[in-house]
């Protein structure tokens, strides 16, 4: 009898450390398939030379972004479409379109009378200038030729009040 009590002692301890090895397991998994922030462009990096045409005919370049936010946008981005109707001040939107124009086209009408748009492909000059990526939405203030901050919603890019 007293074999017997001790093999459900044994059976019992290792199915609890079986239940806690299984359950350390399952946190290091879901730890992982976490997918990671994407990455912003640094604040206080220069900006880089570039040229494009917006969607009025005019020459957006490097030299004539000061103190405005600039947005990396995309029809197809759920974030980017709430944040459409919420841009109120000056900017330079970078409009991606995926190679389908008039998804993008529309979705640009959309965007206000403050924004300035500009179509760009996937992996332009204007996002290598400022080192991007291909994450929409991606928001960067840009003062005296810098990157003076960067986020994924307008909260992170709102120009800092003086006291």
């Amino acid at each position: 009898m007293s074999f017997l009590v001790a093999v459900v002692a044994v059976l019992a301890v290792l199915t609890v450390l079986n239940l806690l090895l299984s359950s350390a397991m399952i946190r290091l998994i879901r730890e992982q398939r976490r997918p990671a922030t994407p990455a912003l462009p640094a604040v206080g990096t220069e900006i880089g030379a570039f040229e494009v045409t917006d969607t009025d005919g005019r020459t957006v370049t490097d030299h004539e972004l000061d103190d405005v936010l600039v947005a990396f946008l995309s029809p197809t981005c759920a974030p980017c479409r709430r944040i459409a109707g919420k841009l109120t001040e000056p900017t330079v939107a970078f409009v991606l379109d995926g190679g389908d124009r008039d998804k993008a086209v529309e979705y640009a009408a959309g965007l206000g009378s403050a924004v300035r748009v500009a179509f760009v492909g996937d992996r332009s000059p204007v996002s290598a200038a400022f080192n991007a990526g291909d994450v929409t939405p991606t928001l960067i203030r840009v003062r005296d030729g810098r990157i003076a901050a960067a986020g994924h919603d307008l909260d992170a890019v709102r120009p800092q009040l003086v006291r």
